[in-house]
């Protein structure tokens, strides 16, 4: 994610501190999505999941 931050500030025309606040909230998210989604992997099957995802996401 390093090399997007350049990027990311001259797109959306924010200060580097921003930027970086954006980078700390991806990481804090990815690290609590991983756990769960390793025990919803581990509770349900690959396509009960994929269904739910389906209907939640083509609604």
């Amino acid at each position: 994610m390093i090399s997007a931050l350049p990027t990311l500030m001259h797109e959306f025309d924010v200060p580097s501190s921003t930027v970086q606040w954006l980078t700390t909230g991806f990481m804090l998210t990815n690290g609590i999505m991983i756990p769960i989604t390793a025990f919803l992997i581990e509770t349900f099957t690959t396509r009960q999941l994929f269904l739910y995802a389906m209907g939640i996401f083509a609604e």
